[in-house]
């Protein structure tokens, strides 16, 4: 009879596990491409994106991907909400304003970026490389004598880093910092 109840206990435990996954694949559905195909593209990148922030949860760099898409699509409202979820918590890192930083200068808005960029090195003075970009990105924008200011104080710290000086040269060429 000991036989019987471990076997019945077995079979109604597999009977509740396999209903679970079926739960948590409704919640999480797989990619294919039925889910976009009848769909224009706003109505594809909206079902996507929204996905993708949802399993981004609380990462920061991972909501900020996000936002980018956004910001960059043309929805910039969208986008700005998602960056001003990540930077108005207590957890808002110099890494997270660097990358929203980028995307404003990716957009063109340099305002914006210089901002992001200050609140950046304001957490992290001694960050040689956000300083390079942030020079890179200066003399890109037609701001050689902020690059410049940005060029002295990173080479300092860090003269004999390779990707300082292709940073510094490419944009004297109109080239954006590689990232």
């Amino acid at each position: 009879m000991l036989n019987v109840r471990v076997v019945l206990f077995g079979i109604v435990c597999f009977a509740l596990g396999a209903q679970a996954q079926l739960g948590l694949a409704q919640v999480r559905p797989a990619f294919n491409a039925e889910l976009v195909k009848a769909k224009g593209p706003a109505e594809a990148a909206e079902l996507l994106l929204a996905e993708a922030l949802r399993l981004a949860g609380t990462g920061s760099w991972e909501r900020i991907a996000v936002g980018r898409a956004w910001y960059l699509g043309g929805n910039k409202g969208k986008g700005q909400e998602i960056f001003d979820s990540v930077t108005n918590t207590r957890k808002v890192e110099d890494s997270d304003w660097l990358r929203i930083g980028r995307v404003y200068a990716e957009a063109g808005e340099w305002d914006k970026a210089q901002i992001a960029f200050d609140k950046a090195l304001a957490m992290s003075p001694s960050d040689d490389s956000a300083m390079i970009e942030y020079g890179a990105l200066a003399n890109v924008y037609n701001d050689r004598g902020k690059a410049e200011v940005w060029f002295a104080k990173g080479m300092k710290r860090n003269p004999r880093e390779f990707w300082h000086w292709v940073a510094a040269g490419g944009s004297y060429l109109g080239v954006r910092p590689p990232q």
